[in-house]
């Protein structure tokens, strides 16, 4: 639950973190797979000293935060590359012995994609240190790692064919440890050909499932230690100094407003037009009031906050303190809370709309994705969790299905947004303006 002093909404029965929850985040390393697991600290709880980057990434107090130049970027394209082929290979052949080694397989693919999102943060801060690197590394990294150790540890009690298997991957997955050193190839390397150890007793069981596992798990360390030597030959830390020095940098302010105003205008207006027009369930009795009329001036309202928001402020000013951020959030704040009165009102009216109010308040509990630290994943979930009364609405009549549809189009234009401008949390300009508190 929040912490004391802090509140939680609720909108269509999911709770959903206000803009109070602006500067809290969910402990390090850590991501809900439901907007109603979201679990917040404080940020003096955390173990950085700056509020603002314990929030984003967990980094230190004074970390500049960048996007990475087309050098770096290349080294994440590179490791895409190797999670869709190698890895894949590898979790395909884990997958044909099952039991442990098809579990430590699993959590082989959550160490990767771990490190692959650990990578893309660290290349995104001016001159990393060894401090900012094991910060980064630990969290997500650190709890794939236990995973690939507890599988290893459950297949010691199970039959002792599949041991040497779990072994052999667990003595490889050493590897990973290559960001914490200065020559990762050479590191990389040991583990590569430790992998024989237990690979000639892997081979020895017979049978082409074992022989591809041995196959597939050294063509990953092999695809991993090509990856180190052609883009970190020298260590993570020696890969992101003078990320400013040698090439100048460009904010893409412009973008990042036009593609909202776009967003307004080719996802939200339809659905405004469809939500304002929208005759009540054939056999409704007569209506006092038209809550969808609210609801559409809300939708309109909150569009409307984060436009202003992201041009007049996200663009122009560098990652405020938490005390300003928190002003910065108000107007969304407020708007959300119009719209959990809204829903309340009509659950207590048990009106025609009661259904459609639900829909859409829940739903615009994605807006709050200004307050976490990944708001596609957020925004994600709540789109998954929308199909439920989604089809409710569909079911009263074709208008009705035309109003569901536009407002899921809606979010799925938020969440394209998201994934594009603000893959890691809020995109401030790291060369704007100081905002005092």
């Amino acid at each position: 639950g929040p912490p004391s002093g802090c509140r939680q909404g609720y909108m269509g029965g999911m709770a959903v973190p206000t803009m109070q929850y602006a500067m809290q985040t969910p402990p390090h390393g850590h991501q809900p797979s439901t907007p109603a697991k979201v679990g917040y600290m404080s940020p003096a709880q955390c173990s950085v000293p700056s509020a603002m980057e314990c929030w984003r990434w967990g980094l230190p107090q004074g970390a500049v935060v960048v996007s990475a130049k087309p050098k770096l970027q290349a080294a994440l394209v590179a490791y895409d590359k190797m999670l869709a082929a190698e890895l894949k290979a590898f979790t395909e052949a884990c997958k044909k012995l099952g039991g442990a080694v098809q579990a430590q397989g699993g959590a082989v693919g959550e160490l990767f994609a771990a490190q692959r999102s650990m990578l893309e943060k660290a290349l995104k801060v001016q001159r990393p240190t060894m401090e900012v690197i094991g910060k980064l590394a630990s969290g997500e990294t650190q709890a794939a790692m236990h995973k690939v150790e507890a599988a290893c540890e459950a297949a010691a009690e199970a039959p002792a064919t599949l041991r040497p298997h779990t072994r052999m991957v667990s003595g490889a997955m050493s590897a990973m440890g290559w960001v914490m050193v200065d020559e990762p190839g050479v590191y990389v390397k040991d583990a590569l050909n430790a992998i024989p150890v237990y690979g000639r007793q892997v081979r020895d069981l017979g049978g082409d499932e074992h022989a591809a596992l041995v196959q597939a798990l050294t063509g990953l360390i092999k695809a991993l230690r090509a990856l180190v030597e052609a883009h970190f030959a020298k260590g993570l830390v020696k890969a992101g100094e003078g990320l400013l020095d040698s090439e100048k940098y460009t904010y893409p302010a412009m973008d990042i407003v036009q593609s909202y105003r776009l967003l307004v205008t080719n996802k939200l207006q339809p659905f405004l037009r469809a939500a304002r027009t929208l005759p009540p369930p054939a056999g409704s009795g007569p209506l006092l009031s038209n809550p969808l009329e609210r609801l559409a001036a809300l939708c309109d309202a909150i569009f409307l906050a984060q436009a202003t928001m992201i041009d007049t402020q996200v663009t122009k000013l560098r990652p405020p303190p938490e005390e300003a951020l928190a002003r910065i959030l108000e107007p969304t704040t407020e708007v959300l809370n119009d719209l959990e009165e809204l829903e309340e009102q009509e659950h207590g009216a048990a009106g025609p709309f009661q259904t459609h109010v639900q829909l859409v308040a829940s739903g615009l509990g994605a807006l709050a994705w200004v307050s976490v630290a990944s708001p596609p994943l957020y925004v994600t979930e709540i789109l998954n969790s929308v199909p439920t009364l989604s089809d409710k609405v569909s079911a009263l009549g074709k208008e009705h299905a035309e109003f569901a549809a536009l407002y899921k189009d809606l979010l799925r234009g938020l969440l394209g947004y998201v994934k594009e401008h603000h893959s890691s949390g809020v995109h401030w300009n790291p060369a704007g303006k100081e905002m005092a508190c």
